[in-house]
Order: C-alpha cells, then sequence, then structure tokens
C-alpha cells in the first residue's frame, strides 16, 4: 500500500483534457492532478480544474456545468467534457480575452513578476472598460505567473506576491485526501445542487480538496473533486464561501 501522495501542479491541458481545443484553453485551467493509487481510491488520475464561471445564477440550464459544480466524463486518465461551452459565462467574450491575455503576457511578462506601476495602470484601465474583461485578464495572467514561477522555483507562491507585492508564503497544495468533512453541519448548496442533478453523496467517492485561490484569482474558496465511479465521471464543486 502506497503512503506518499503522488501529485503534478499545473498539469498541461492535453494531460487533463481529451482532443484538447482552444475552447478548453479558454476557459478551463488545470490545478492539480492526483494518482489515485497513491491516496488509495483506485486507479488512475484525476484533475482539479477552475473554470470561468457564471456568478451568481444559481440556475442549472446544462447539468454538465453550473456557478459551482462542473462534471467530466473520465476516459482513462483524461476528462471529457460533454457540456454546452456556450453555457459558460461570457464564453464568446473569454476566447478573444485570451488571446488578448497571452500577447500580454508575451510583450510584458516581465513587468507582471516585478511589481510594475504598469501592471496597475493597464488593470485600472481595463476596470473602467468593464469590470468581467478586467476580471478575466487579471485572473489568467495570475494563473501563469503563479504556474510559471513554481515551475521556475519549485516554491508554491501565488502570483500575486510577484505582480502586486502581496505576501510572499508558500501556499497549500491541497487541503486534504482524506474522507469530506463539512464540519458537522452540511453543506445544503452542495445537497440543493446534488438533488437538482439527481445525484447522491453517499454515491459519490470524495478525492479531496484545496483552496483554488491558491493557484488562481479566478479560483473558489474551496474546490472539492468527486468520482463517480459507475457513471466514469468526475465532479468538481466549488464552495464560495
Amino acid at each position: 500500500m502506497k503512503t506518499y501522495l503522488e501529485y503534478k501542479l499545473f498539469p498541461k491541458l492535453e494531460d487533463v483534457f481529451v482532443d484538447s481545443t482552444p475552447q478548453h484553453e479558454a476557459v478551463f485551467f488545470p490545478l492539480l492532478t492526483i494518482d489515485l493509487k497513491s491516496i488509495n481510491k483506485g486507479e488512475g488520475k484525476v484533475h482539479f480544474v477552475c473554470y470561468f464561471r457564471n456568478g451568481e445564477d444559481t440556475i442549472i440550464n446544462d447539468p454538465n456545468l453550473g456557478y459551482n459544480f462542473i462534471r467530466f466524463k473520465i476516459i482513462g486518465d483524461k476528462y471529457q467534457f460533454n457540456g454546452n461551452f456556450n453555457e459558460i459565462y461570457l464564453f464568446e467574450k473569454s476566447i478573444k480575452w485570451y488571446e488578448e491575455a497571452k500577447e500580454i503576457y508575451k510583450e510584458h511578462k516581465e513587468k507582471y513578476l516585478s511589481n510594475s506601476d504598469f501592471v496597475k495602470q493597464e488593470d485600472a484601465k481595463r476596470k473602467e472598460i468593464d469590470f468581467e474583461y478586467y476580471y478575466y485578464i487579471q485572473g489568467v495572467l495570475n494563473y501563469w505567473v503563479t504556474r510559471d514561477k513554481y515551475i521556475e522555483t519549485g516554491k508554491f507562491i501565488q502570483g500575486s506576491a510577484y505582480t502586486y507585492g502581496n505576501s510572499n508564503q508558500e501556499r497549500e497544495i491541497f487541503t486534504d485526501f482524506d474522507a469530506y468533512d463539512d464540519e458537522g453541519y452540511p453543506d445544503e448548496i452542495l445537497e440543493e445542487t446534488l438533488t437538482e442533478l439527481k445525484l447522491n453523496l453517499d454515491t459519490l467517492d470524495y478525492i479531496g480538496s484545496l483552496k483554488g485561490y491558491n493557484y488562481l484569482d479566478l479560483g473558489a474558496d474551496e474546490t472539492v473533486l468527486f468520482v463517480n465511479e459507475k457513471l466514469k465521471e468526475a465532479l468538481i464543486y466549488y464552495n464560495w464561501s
């Protein structure tokens, strides 16, 4: 029996998704890959993923995603998204914004690593145009800074430490991989979501949880990963407490 955790931070998109596309790239942000055997929870690999969510909309128009969850089909060690990309919040704009973010990072990467006044000025300009535009661009750039500095240094420090001079303490990679713990208080929003999806918590295998905002500013306070072995699905639940 293995007693050590095998994981990979910031896995590549193509290692997470079957037939990944530019659409996947613009809205899905891989955070952490876990080898299930290393935590004695079966075979294969599963992935924590953040996505650009629909903020306060609690209406589920697509059973594969909502403001606080997303579902993926598990095929081998990868995911397949069977939902409607157009149901993802500001999807068409995200495609354009993502391309813009790539150009910004390509041209000004060093400024995003050095607490530059340029970054603050650019943030302010985008915020005046459209808050969601600012929020998306800033979140994607933060993801890349956090990822690239981790790859460079081996230290998991939130990218805002480099870009804005925030805390440079090393962050927790994950919260736990034991049993799902609601601290004695049932998560009513999770229960309501599962009811709408016609799922039962007892049929889901809890894999683990992490703090999404350690990885990127778009991340939830708590990101919880479940696997439905019967349906061969991963369910990621986002707690925006």
